[in-house]
């Protein structure tokens, strides 16, 4: 037989834990450089309140040169993320200079605080945390000794208690930052996790898939040559065996469902409706162009988790379509096998096994967008003969119709005709495929030649073997390459 089962190809791609971290990173990187222009950008604008317009130059211009240096230079660390969390401390300590210790640019450093969150590392509050308690503790001392041009607070003193309850309400909101990010984290690694099983699966399928198809040539090769020598018993244990393989890829293809169904990227589209739901809250925090590009970040996450959820489904359901083929073939041959001593020939219609084998080779067609016309007279003379063993002869022909057209970019038709003359009935089928030259075409019936190099070279011969049992013929002819086929079934009646 001429029938090959085409194996699944998966695209490689980055998966697991790594992924998740690289894209974070990446897009956190990028929501970054518009929050530090920002931040320079405010130290400009409140320059103009005392005229520190070298504070807001210099320190401004620093703490940007630190941060991007440390990330130009050292790209494969992480060093720069660390640079950011005490960076943005320091903008915190020159927007309190800059205002002469006006008590609301204390709130810059929760700013920072959550817009390190993105990064979803716990660790990154730790610099910033550092940062802030040096600085209250070591201007607010020298405030409290006389110097007044630290201008570290608007208040005659700052004192330990003061102090004590700034730090630990700072302290406070950097833990519930930090344990945000961690939870995130722990969410993208779970994820991550889940999706590397899944390729670890499908790699498996894919193995397994290839082994089968291979292991189903040899068999399907065998079990005609056992059917045509009248072995029976050999053939039926061939069947058994090839069933058990459809059935064990079919397990695996359940386990991969299964786990998409776990695989469910709500988390992100949850955390998105979470920010949206707080909008107000967080936006007074953070700032509301802030909150609307973590919305949008998160948003974006979903969507493409969801893209690769319908595509890891949509390959799952095309590999459980070709099993319910796979299977529908081995029925067939199970009757023929079963039957196999049986010699009485039952009344037959012709219109009936046409629209099964074209049934049975529906996913085909569909696949490779096949147009078939169809010309049958809606009352035929019934043909007495075996239905299973004429559902092979048509299922080959079409077969052989639908895989001339691979590769092809020209239309593609395949025409059924059936005509009825005088003590006879003809099915016609004629595509515009491949088609062949004289020499493939004198060999077509040879037990053994096939134009595919992966087929047993038995189908067509098989074919002839049956009509001729019928007292009946077939001929398959072509004008030549590129031309299209046409195979001629005629059934005396």
């Amino acid at each position: 037989m001429d029938n090959a089962i085409p194996s699944p190809t998966i695209a490689a791609s980055l998966t697991g834990q790594s992924f998740w971290q690289s894209r974070t990173e990446k897009a956190s990187d990028t929501i970054i450089n518009y929050f530090l222009l920002c931040y320079f950008v405010a130290g400009l604008v409140f320059a103009f309140s005392y005229g520190t317009w070298a504070i807001g130059i210099g320190v401004g211009g620093l703490s940007m040169l630190a941060y991007y240096c440390t990330r130009f230079f050292l790209a494969d660390s992480i060093l720069h993320q660390y640079v950011l969390s005490a960076v943005l401390g320091i903008f915190m300590a020159q927007y309190i200079y800059q205002m002469h210790g006006l008590f609301e640019m204390h709130f810059f450093a929760f700013i920072g605080s959550a817009i390190l969150i993105t990064y979803q590392n716990w660790k990154l509050q730790i610099p910033i945390m550092v940062v802030v308690v040096l600085h209250h503790g070591l201007f607010g001392y020298l405030q409290n000794l006389g110097y007044g041009k630290v201008y570290f607070t608007q208040l005659d003193y700052f004192d330990l208690q003061t102090f004590v309850i700034h730090v630990l309400l700072a302290a406070v909101i950097f833990f519930i930052s930090g344990l945000w990010a961690y939870r995130l984290k722990k969410d993208s690694e779970i994820r991550a996790a889940q999706t590397k099983e899944l390729e670890r699966l499908q790699n498996e399928a894919l193995v397994v898939a290839n082994q089968q198809r291979e292991e189903l040539q040899r068999h399907v090769a065998v079990l005609d040559k056992a059917v045509a020598q009248g072995k029976f018993e050999v053939a039926s244990d061939f069947m058994h065996d090839v069933g058990n393989a459809v059935v064990g890829f079919g397990s695996y293809l359940t386990q991969i469902r299964r786990l998409q169904e776990e695989n469910d990227p709500v988390v992100f589209r949850n955390l998105a409706a979470f920010f949206e739901t707080h909008r107000l809250s967080i936006a007074g925090a953070i700032g509301d162009s802030k909150t609307s590009a973590v919305i949008e970040l998160l948003t974006g996450l979903a969507g493409t988790q969801q893209r690769n959820h319908l595509a890891a489904n949509d390959l799952v359901t095309k590999q459980m379509q070709l099993i319910t083929q796979i299977q529908d073939i081995l029925h067939l041959q199970r009757q023929h096998i079963e039957g196999h001593d049986t010699k009485e020939r039952k009344s037959i219609q012709l219109s009936s096994i046409i629209n099964d084998a074209l049934a049975l080779l529906f996913p085909a067609i569909d696949k490779l967008s096949v147009a078939v016309y169809l010309d049958i007279p809606d009352v035929l003379p019934p043909v007495r003969g075996d239905r299973t063993r004429l559902m092979q002869v048509f299922g080959s022909v079409l077969k052989n119709s639908i895989d001339a057209f691979a590769g092809s970019t020209a239309e593609k038709t395949i025409s059924i005709k059936v005509c009825t003359d005088p003590g006879a009935l003809t099915v016609e089928v004629l595509d515009t495929g491949s088609g062949f030259d004289a020499r493939v075409g004198g060999r077509l019936f040879e037990e053994g030649f096939s134009t595919k190099a992966s087929a047993a070279g038995l189908a067509l011969c098989h074919c002839r073997a049956v009509m001729e049992s019928h007292a009946g013929s077939i001929s398959v002819t072509s004008d030549g390459p590129g031309k299209g086929a046409l195979a001629v079934m005629l059934f005396k009646m």
